[in-house]
C-alpha cells in the first residue's frame, strides 16, 4: 500500500469550477489529515503512478467509467485503476442558457465530482469535515492509500437489492434513489411474526423501491401485506408513492395488499384555500387517500392525538394531529401527524414527520412527557424549524436523518452552504446538544437496516 502523501491531485487544463474547487478542498484536507500539502497539477503535466484524478481529464482511458448523462447528475463513481485513483461525476451539463447574467445560475453538469471529493474525504481520510467544529481529527502521516478502491453513488447502488430479516424486530430506512438532489421520508417494520408497518413511502419514482423493499422482507411466494400504514402529510416525497398504488391499483394488486390505513387530513379548506401552501390539486389527492379503501379493501382511520396503534411488538402513538386553529399559519409540513413508536414496551423512536414551528411548540407546550424519546426522526430532514429546545426536551440519544446530498452538504453547486434550508443549522444544534457524528444516522448510501432495540451507546 502507499501512503496518500505519495500522491498528487490532477484536473483537467480547462477544470470546470467545481472540479476546481472539489480539488482545492481534497487538497486542505489531506493537508489537515496528514500535515503534507500534496501537488495540484494539470493533465498536461506528465502521467506518474499515483495520482488522484479528479473530475473529466484526459487521464480517463474508454470503459474506465460509465457512460456520462444528464440524468447522472448526482452520481459519482470513486475507483482504482492500479495505484491511480479517479474521483469522477456521471452528469452532463445543461443546455446552455438563452442568455448569461449575474442571477442565472450554469449547470455543468459536474455536482457528482463534488460529492465523490466529499465522500472521499470522509471515508477514505476519515475526517468528518462537514460537522466543522464538532468533528474530532487526529493527524495521520502514514495514512495509506487503500487498494481496490470502489466506491459507487448512483441509483442502482442506492436501491434496495437484499435486506436482512432479523428474528427479532427490523426498522429499516429507505433513501431517495431516483431525484438524487431531493429528500423523501420512506421507513418500514418488520416485526418477530413478520408483519409489516410502512410510514410514507416517498415519491412516485420511489414506488418500485419501496415494493421491493416490501417483497424482500416477505417470504417468497406471499405477497407483501402492510398491517398498518401510516401518513404523515400531504407532501409528496411523503405520500406519492401510496397515491401511485392506490390509482393503479390494478398494476400493483398481485404485489402489495394493504390492511389499515392511519392518517389525520384537515378539512378540504386547508389544503384549498387556508394554507400557505393551498392548490386546488390538494382536494383530489385528499380524495384519493380518504377513499381508498374502496381500492385498496384497506379500513381508514382517522387518528387523534392520543391514540394507539398496535401491530405485535410495536406500538405507535399520535402526539400531534393538526389543528385547523392554525390553518392560516400551517404549510404542508406543519400539518404533520407525529407518532411515538415504542417497540416491546421500551426503546422509544419519536417520528416527527416535516414538522415545523406549529408542531414544535404544541411538542414544547403541551407533551412533556410524550416527547421524551430514545431516537428521534429529525424532522423535515432537518430543514425547517424545530427548534435546538425542542430537541432538547425530546433528548434523544440517536437521530434518523432522511437527507440527500444536495440537503446535507447544503451544496446546490456553488460549494457548501450555497443551499442553506437549515440543514447546516440543525446539525449544529444537534451537534451542540452533545450529539457526535455517529449518533447521527443517515441514508444518503443505500437502504439501512436495524434491528430494534437500537444500540443507544458507541
Amino acid at each position: 500500500m502507499s501512503r496518500i502523501t505519495d500522491y498528487r491531485i490532477v484536473i483537467a487544463q480547462n477544470a470546470t469550477d467545481n472540479e476546481k474547487r472539489a480539488a482545492q478542498l481534497l487538497r486542505n484536507c489531506i493537508r489537515l489529515v496528514t500535515g503534507k500539502l500534496i501537488p495540484l497539477i494539470t493533465d498536461d503535466h506528465r502521467r506518474v503512478e499515483k495520482e488522484i484524478v479528479v473530475g473529466k481529464t484526459r487521464r480517463e482511458r474508454k470503459g474506465l467509467l460509465p457512460p456520462r448523462s444528464r440524468g447522472g447528475l448526482w452520481e459519482y463513481l470513486i475507483k482504482s485503476e492500479g495505484k491511480r485513483v479517479f474521483i469522477c461525476g456521471l452528469g452532463l451539463p445543461d443546455a446552455p442558457p438563452d442568455h448569461f447574467s449575474s442571477y442565472k445560475y450554469v449547470d455543468e453538469g459536474d455536482i457528482g465530482t463534488a460529492m465523490g471529493v466529499y465522500r472521499f474525504i470522509e471515508d477514505v481520510l476519515g475526517y468528518e469535515f462537514i460537522y466543522d467544529g464538532y468533528a474530532e481529527l487526529t493527524e495521520n502521516k502514514e495514512l495509506e492509500m487503500p487498494e481496490n478502491l470502489h466506491i459507487a453513488y448512483t441509483k442502482n447502488t442506492l436501491k434496495v437489492h437484499t435486506l436482512p430479516r432479523f428474528s427479532g424486530t427490523g426498522m429499516y430506512m429507505l433513501p431517495i434513489t431516483e431525484r438524487l438532489d431531493w429528500n423523501i421520508m420512506s421507513f418500514v417494520f418488520r416485526t418477530k411474526s413478520g408483519k409489516l408497518v410502512v410510514i410514507d413511502g416517498g415519491h412516485t419514482e420511489e414506488t418500485e423501491n419501496l415494493l421491493n423493499a416490501l417483497a424482500a422482507l416477505t417470504p417468497e411466494g406471499q405477497i407483501p401485506t402492510v398491517s398498518a400504514w401510516l401518513l404523515t402529510h400531504l407532501h409528496g416525497d411523503h405520500y406519492e408513492a401510496l397515491v401511485n398504488i392506490i390509482r393503479h391499483y390494478d398494476q400493483y394488486r398481485d404485489r402489495v395488499r394493504v390492511e389499515h390505513f392511519y392518517c389525520n387530513l384537515c378539512e378540504e379548506e386547508f389544503y384549498t384555500k387556508l394554507s400557505t401552501e393551498a392548490a386546488p390539486f390538494r382536494a383530489a389527492l385528499r380524495n384519493t387517500l380518504l377513499d381508498c379503501g374502496e381500492q385498496l379493501g384497506c379500513t381508514v382511520h382517522t387518528v387523534q392525538t392520543g391514540e394507539v396503534i398496535a401491530v405485535d411488538e410495536l406500538s405507535f402513538k399520535v402526539i400531534h394531529v393538526p389543528d385547523m386553529t392554525y390553518a392560516t399559519e400551517m404549510n404542508m409540513n406543519d400539518s404533520s401527524v407525529v407518532y411515538k413508536l415504542t417497540v416491546d414496551g421500551e426503546q422509544t423512536i419519536l417520528f416527527l414527520g416535516d414538522a415545523e414551528k406549529i408542531c414544535n411548540n404544541d411538542l414544547l407546550q403541551n407533551h412533556r412527557e410524550e416527547r421524551k424519546s430514545d431516537v428521534v426522526q429529525v424532522g423535515h430532514h432537518g430543514c425547517g424549524n424545530v427548534s435546538k429546545e425542542c430537541y432538547a426536551a425530546i433528548g434523544a440519544k440517536k437521530y434518523l436523518w432522511q437527507a440527500g446530498n444536495r440537503f446535507w452538504y447544503s451544496d446546490k453547486g456553488f460549494g457548501l452552504g450555497t443551499h442553506n434550508t437549515g440543514v447546516i443549522a440543525t446539525r449544529n444544534n444537534i451537534c451542540a446538544l452533545g450529539a457526535k457524528p455517529t449518533d447521527i444516522i443517515l441514508d444518503r448510501h443505500g437502504p439501512l437496516a436495524f434491528e430494534l432495540p437500537m444500540p443507544l451507546d458507541d
